[in-house]
């Protein structure tokens, strides 16, 4: 299963499940639609996708695609994508090899075979700090750690659809599954920038959202 949050993403949503269908005939993908106000929720369905609508949110969105999948019996994974055109789904085959030997596979713009097309010094600089911060207080040793690019096996899940906090929904979640005994991999992806609209990291909210995950997975680790 292939799930794709979306917010606003009515310019770029449908080029995104197209190429999703057409790479993986018979997959099903889901578009979480959360809080819009445009056509995004036509525009996926019109592309070949299942829409759910979720509460606000993008965290609003996960949980609600974990627990739809958790109800699916014989589910063989599960990839989670952003609407932006950023994540490509030509890695997706190479995130369902690597679940061979993992739990949870991490697309990651900041390892050998990653990029990141776009981004700024001052957001890559603002990642890497997370990811040291992440690593010196947990030892979770993640260098993306607010990549939205993952892939499940249905273990976890269904741990998932239990356990997922959706106020926050990168670092901590990770910590979470690491101490779990959820074996997680990174593997490089190139990533393009987002094809218009905007992002939820950035700016102000960027620092705020950062400063809020290092106390989730503080409080992650003193639970």
């Amino acid at each position: 299963m292939i799930v794709i949050p979306a917010r606003n993403e009515a310019p770029r949503v449908g080029a995104v499940v197209r190429a999703a269908k057409s790479t993986f005939p018979g997959i099903p993908v889901i578009v979480v639609v959360n809080g819009c106000t445009d056509s995004t929720a036509a525009v996926a369905a019109e592309a070949g996708a299942e829409v759910l609508h979720s509460e606000p949110g993008y965290g609003q969105a996960l949980l609600t695609a974990y627990r739809h999948a958790a109800g699916i019996r014989g589910l063989p994974w599960l990839i989670q994508m952003d609407a932006d055109g950023q994540h490509p789904v030509s890695a997706i085959p190479r995130m369902i090899e690597a679940l061979q030997d993992a739990d949870v596979v991490v697309g990651s713009r900041l390892v050998d075979g990653g990029s990141s097309v776009g981004w700024s010094r001052r957001r890559r600089w603002t990642i890497r700090l997370m990811s040291t911060a992440t690593r010196w207080i947990s030892g979770l040793n993640i260098e993306d750690v607010t990549s939205g690019f993952q892939a499940f096996r249905p273990d976890v899940v269904s741990v998932l659809a239990q356990e997922f906090d959706p106020e926050l929904t990168d670092a901590n979640v990770l910590v979470r599954l690491d101490r779990m005994g959820f074996c997680i991999r990174e593997i490089g992806v190139p990533m393009e920038k987002r094809e218009g609209g905007e992002s939820m990291h950035g700016g102000v909210r960027s620092a705020i959202f950062a400063g809020k995950t290092l106390m989730a997975v503080s409080q992650e680790i003193r639970s």
